[in-house]
């Protein structure tokens, strides 16, 4: 259902599914965002590059986030390219109508990466860009399973790779630094 197919051929089916089964705007961010926005802020933290979607990144403070998958928050019109904000696509929430732009008609889509859709090559140019010089890549929440951006490790040539993971990854062996756990508890307790 969240795929560019299916949203291209049934994108009644599509909004229905995706605006009342995708979208969470009472969530809020948590110990780990927080945290990454406090390391960004003290200079510590160059960039966060998420394979999220809910943008609570930028609202618990960082500023250089980068959004493999694009974000519910940003929306455009297919034909004439309006910008339209998340308040906007929950208009339609729990209805049949398909958001239209106001200025032209066409169908207003979400910027988030559907299934058989690549990622948007800036953003992940400047993901590489900031893995490739990072001296320290902290590595956290994810299974490193989802590629592209699990192969996104490929261009660390720092000193420490560090994975905060509650589970194992193929990746456990290359980290010089493994800890088992929450990373909002792990990095919330590091920066006390």
């Amino acid at each position: 259902m969240l795929s560019h197919t299916f949203f291209e051929n049934h994108p009644q089916q599509f909004f229905a599914y995706y605006l009342n089964e995708m979208i969470f705007p009472e969530a809020q961010p948590n110990q780990a965002h927080y945290a990454l926005a406090q390391l960004e802020e003290q200079g510590k933290l160059r960039a966060v590059i998420t394979q999220n979607i809910d943008g609570l990144h930028q609202l618990a403070g960082s500023r250089n986030v980068l959004e493999l998958h694009g974000s519910v928050r940003k929306n455009h019109c297919l034909n004439c390219g309006a910008k339209y904000p998340l308040e906007f696509m929950l208009q339609y929430r729990g209805g049949e109508e398909i958001p239209h732009c106001r200025d032209c008609g066409c169908i207003v889509r979400p910027d988030v990466v559907l299934y058989e859709e690549g990622l948007d090559e800036h953003t992940l140019t400047s993901a590489i860009r900031y893995i490739k010089k990072a001296d320290v890549l902290i590595v956290g929440g994810t299974s490193l399973v989802v590629y592209p951006a699990a192969g996104l490790l490929q261009y660390f040539r720092g000193s420490r790779l560090v994975l905060i993971n509650k589970g194992a990854t193929d990746y456990d062996r290359r980290a010089d630094l493994l800890i088992r756990d929450s990373i909002g508890e792990t990095l919330a307790a590091a920066l006390g």
